[in-house]
């Protein structure tokens, strides 16, 4: 049995009732997990063992939450156990805005699993105080407040789907926007590039975005160097050690004023950086950028 233990890759799925496990767990069944749901903390090494003999490397997913009740509080003891065993877990955690969940709520008119009496505001806060200890354990955390179910397929098969992954565990998302539309919601780092010379008012290069050659040349050329240094080197260091961590996804945001520009250029820039590093797969998303997402790895 233990030559088979370590080689398969072990999902765990948790987080906020109302976040998306369900839609998750269909993303991760669809790029070829095993997915299993509801299953007690206690057995995950017992699937792991069992899978593992009858279907050699096929990558494992398995979605526990707060219906497991008291079971939650032995996930620790489970996680320990196959870390003994030489598996090496992955923790994902859902969240979501408690606004968000539970309009969720009224608009599938579903009853909180964990829901006795009061309101689905209490039911919602009394889950989020169950799941402090779960969290600590997380590897990757994904905010789903802003994301519809195909954005949030998208976002865990980016990370999990074996075929674009192989041999690499950890993605780093690039993700360009602007201060004007509010910060990113889940993002790691947060660089500031509003300090650099603004393209915006060059007339030539104000209907352009970040994408064009010539922008992104005039804010590389204009300071634009000597910031992807700085933000390049904080990056060297810690991304080895989140990959170390064994992190599943690190989320690297840039902010300008608009999203059109500045951002735009160093996010591109430091994509193509942190891809000769080879941790892990890099792609990039410009939110607010008029012309959309630019460029993924494939």
């Amino acid at each position: 049995m233990s030559s088979t233990r370590g080689s398969t890759r072990f999902v765990i799925v948790t987080g906020m009732s109302g976040s998306g496990r369900s839609t998750c767990l269909r993303a991760l069944e669809d790029v070829g997990f095993f997915c299993v749901d509801n299953l007690p903390s206690g057995l995950l090494l017992e699937l792991h063992d069992t899978l593992a003999e009858r279907m050699a490397t096929m990558p494992i997913a398995v979605g526990i939450d707060a219906r497991a009740g008291q079971l939650l509080g032995d996930l620790d003891v489970a996680l320990n156990k196959l870390r003994d065993a030489g598996v090496l877990p992955e923790v994902l955690f859902l969240d979501c805005a408690d606004d968000v969940l539970i309009r969720r709520f009224a608009e599938t008119r579903r009853k909180h699993p964990i829901w006795q009496a009061g309101t689905v505001t209490e039911a919602i806060a009394a889950e989020r105080a169950a799941m402090l200890a779960i969290r600590e354990h997380t590897t990757l955390r994904l905010e789903t407040t802003d994301l519809n179910v195909h954005q949030l397929k998208r976002q865990v098969q980016r990370v999990f789907d074996p075929e674009h992954s192989a041999g690499m565990r950890l993605t780093v998302a690039l993700v360009s926007f602007g201060y004007k539309h509010g910060l990113p919601r889940d993002a790691d780092y947060v660089f500031d590039v509003r300090y650099l010379d603004n393209p915006y008012f060059v007339p030539a290069l104000s209907p352009l975005t970040g994408l064009d050659a010539a922008v992104s040349d005039w804010v590389l050329g204009h300071g634009g160097m000597d910031a992807l240094s700085k933000m390049a080197g904080l990056c060297d260091h810690v991304l080895p050690l989140h990959a170390q961590e064994g992190r599943a996804l690190v989320t690297i945001a840039l902010g300008c004023t608009g999203g059109q520009h500045r951002s735009v250029t160093l996010a591109e820039a430091m994509a193509n950086h942190l891809r000769v590093l080879r941790l892990g797969r890099v792609y990039v998303e410009h939110r607010d950028c008029r012309v959309g997402p630019a460029s993924a790895e494939p």
